[in-house]
């Protein structure tokens, strides 16, 4: 089995394949052309339909920033694409093309260079499937954390805190922000409005289904007990500012 690096990828939302595969696609052309002096991008499939509504184009230009790039939403696909996701990228200097190549945003932020040969990233485990590492870390008395790191080495400690840090912050913003989402389609944020509505209309049903309630905050037990009406009102406080834990 493949490191657990491969399933976890830090890039720009919200898609794998809409934003974080031509994130990828961008900067790895950008390595190949530093002579170029601004770029254009033709999307195909998928990402020409919804890329607005998805920010590929946002994502492109600012990868490629602070050279200029021209965005194509390409209307017809051409005949011999392969996969729903696929852009050409193109390289200018001085008015004149330099490179292309063909891109394909296979998920995952995963990328599919045309022409290239593709190398599958190697195996870190030996094992197939959970129930043979169940079966080894039984003989050899270990736990699956010290597992993990005798595959992995104890660097994937450190690789786990930044991803861990990373979501918290993704989740942080989410809940903080508020207004209309980019892409043009005039999508309201939810998250914050839901997150602090959500526990006022939960606690009727807490209060008329629940024999006993636990009040967790930030990781902490405040409250357990069978005396669930005494329980919501000291939350309800809580949530009405009236109440300091």
């Amino acid at each position: 089995m493949q490191s657990i690096r491969t399933l976890y990828k830090v890039g720009k939302g919200p898609s794998s394949s809409h934003t974080m595969g031509p994130e990828r696609a961008a900067k790895l052309f950008r390595e190949m052309t530093p002579e170029a002096d601004r770029y254009e991008v033709i999307l195909y499939g998928s990402l020409a339909k919804t890329g607005i509504g998805h920010g590929t184009d946002r994502v492109l230009v600012d990868t490629f920033a602070p050279y200029p790039a021209k965005i194509v939403f390409a209307s017809i696909d051409p005949g011999n694409m392969k996969h729903p996701n696929t852009l050409d990228l193109i390289a200018y200097k001085d008015n004149k093309e330099t490179q292309r190549i063909r891109v394909e945003s296979v998920g995952g932020g995963d990328i599919v260079v045309e022409g290239e040969a593709q190398h599958a990233d190697a195996d870190i485990y030996p094992e197939n499937s959970f129930a043979e590492i169940a079966r080894f870390c039984q003989w050899r008395h270990v736990s699956l954390p010290q597992y993990v790191e005798l595959n992995e080495g104890p660097e994937i400690w450190s690789f786990l805190e930044h991803i861990w840090h990373v979501m918290r912050q993704s989740v942080q913003d989410g809940l903080a922000a508020e207004g209309i989402l980019p892409g043009g389609l005039n999508v309201q944020r939810k998250a914050k409005y839901l997150y602090e509505r959500t526990h006022l209309l939960d606690l009727p049903q807490v209060r008329e289904l629940c024999d006993k309630v636990l009040w967790l905050h930030k990781g902490r037990q405040i409250a357990f007990g069978s005396n669930v009406d005494e329980l919501c009102d000291k939350y309800q406080a809580f949530l009405d500012g009236k109440l300091k834990l």
